[in-house]
């Protein structure tokens, strides 16, 4: 395993982008805000091949609708389930065309009935929770090796470089 810092990414390159960096980029957080809307803007730009999956894509949404809700309604983060259970139509109100724009400059790596055999064997080899697992599974599909993200528990697996900001 190979760490390096997300902005020395080489251009060319195909990258594997977890969605703590596409919420980075949405919440123009504090201290990886910047870095992560920078690294975005090279794959939009063409300069690096970025890929997710539809479990990205759950992720980073659900992340964007939870931190419009804190802001906009004054809830607590673990608090907005419950709230959107029992307000769902505030839902309604949420503009989702930032997030599904941003999705589009991504190649979305299906899930299919191998990558679901593989997640349990990754959960076993590498003791990661279901999504971590999937989002492996998914990269082997296409030969990625590369990985943009701020989870540590990627740092563990042998055959991956990871890239953070």
């Amino acid at each position: 395993m190979d760490l390096g810092d997300l902005r020395s990414f080489p251009n060319g390159e195909k990258i594997f982008v977890d969605s703590n960096i596409l919420t980075y980029h949405f919440l123009n957080h504090p201290v990886y805000g910047r870095k992560c809307k920078e690294f975005i803007g090279r794959i939009e730009k063409g300069d690096i091949e970025g890929f997710i999956s539809p479990i990205i894509v759950s992720e980073a949404l659900f992340n964007f609708i939870k931190a419009y809700i804190v802001k906009n309604y004054g809830i607590r983060s673990n608090e907005v389930i419950s709230f959107l259970k029992a307000r769902f139509e505030v839902l309604y109100d949420i503009e989702t065309d930032k997030a599904s724009e941003l999705f589009g400059i991504f190649d979305i790596i299906s899930i299919s009935e191998l990558e679901v055999k593989r997640c349990y064997k990754f959960i076993n080899n590498y003791a990661l929770l279901t999504n971590d697992a999937f989002h492996l599974a998914t990269m082997k599909k296409r030969g990625l090796t590369n990985i943009a993200t701020n989870d540590r528990d990627f740092e563990r697996i042998e055959w991956l470089s990871v890239w953070k900001p």
